[in-house]
């Protein structure tokens, strides 16, 4: 949970700045026990059902997770979750009050898009994502577009800024950083919003033996299984150095599990990250476990069942690391 003010002055040569953990987390002991045509369109919308869930047809298999209204509105929820991190903000990057080109790359719900696009009138705002499932009436500033960002970027544009948050096993990062590079204006903006696996806990709290470590050191497995790993973002500042980004900034904050911090802030954060967990971890965990490390529907949903309890038990002092980092094209 550090503030922005909080990263560490120590820079490198290449201007990047170290990233600081922040303010400790202190438990609150008092409650510790508590663009395409028709055709493809319709393609893209008749979507793979599995397990109960539904997942995106165009590149069919590629995004491990859910696109069904359960997990969009958990998207809408996880855009809260960031705005109370950021204070409100949508973004860290220093860009022009005049940006004019901004690209959002999986949009997910459009919901930053359409936010971004309200509070600068000026900007042209193009997202994209493998899924259809963003609103219909939009800001005139805002457009949707299916698109896979592993494939190369056509786009007649330059952004002044680009913007991604929780790809989640979406993307091959190295490769989006140098696309971005090569898509951004002189003097542009790339931020990498980014939660990071596993499960981090500070005081011994959470032991091996608890279900929550199980299942985050399964889904880190099953990640790196498919060749994108869920502890990547922690490296994100490094590869954009050596992609060529300049003024590389990274930013560490913490998400506690549940309320169980002291602090009121960090106790809020806690409840809302609870209850995005409690909201997607099916969705997060269903095709990874099945497709990635073979098992049963009936396994995952049994296991899950003590990974909620432990998400929840408020004497296990765990968190989410989330990692923000940013990268300028040189001028």
């Amino acid at each position: 949970m550090a503030e922005h003010a909080s990263i560490s002055p120590v820079a490198t040569e290449q201007g990047q700045k170290a990233p600081t953990q922040g303010t400790h987390l202190v438990a609150d002991e008092s409650d510790a026990d508590s663009a395409i045509g028709d055709d493809d369109d319709d393609s893209i919308r008749q979507y793979r059902v599995e397990n109960g869930r539904t997942y995106h047809s165009y590149k069919d298999g590629q995004y491990a997770y859910p696109n069904d209204e359960a997990e969009a509105n958990r998207l809408d929820l996880q855009h809260h979750l960031y705005n109370l991190t950021l204070d409100g903000k949508l973004f860290l990057a220093p860009i022009k009050k005049d940006s004019q080109n901004v690209l959002d790359v999986g949009t997910g719900t459009g919901l930053w898009a359409i936010e971004f696009a309200d509070e600068h009138p000026s900007a042209v705002v193009i997202g994209t994502d493998l899924s259809p499932i963003q609103p219909t009436f939009l800001p005139a500033n805002v457009t949707f577009l299916v698109d896979d960002a592993k494939e190369p970027w056509v786009f007649k544009e330059r952004f002044d800024f680009i913007h991604t948050r929780q790809l989640h096993c979406a993307v091959e990062e190295k490769k989006l950083m140098k696309q971005a590079l090569r898509n951004l204006k002189p003097g542009g903006w790339l931020e990498m919003q980014e939660t990071s696996t596993p499960i981090a806990c500070d005081d011994g709290t959470m032991t091996p033996d608890h279900a929550v470590h199980k299942w985050t050191h399964f889904m880190l497995e099953a990640s790196k299984r498919i060749g994108q790993s869920l502890d990547n973002p922690p490296k994100y500042a490094e590869w954009m150095q050596g992609v060529g980004f300049v003024n590389v900034q990274h930013v560490v904050y913490k998400w506690p599990c549940n309320p169980w911090p002291k602090d009121k802030k960090h106790k809020t954060l806690g409840l809302w990250t609870l209850v995005n967990a409690q909201d997607g971890v099916e969705g997060f965990t269903m095709a990874m476990f099945t497709r990635v490390l073979g098992w049963q529907p009936e396994e995952v949903q049994s296991f899950l069942v003590d990974v909620r309890k432990d998400l929840k038990n408020k004497s296990i002092h765990s968190y989410v690391t989330v990692n923000i980092v940013l990268g300028q094209r040189p001028e």
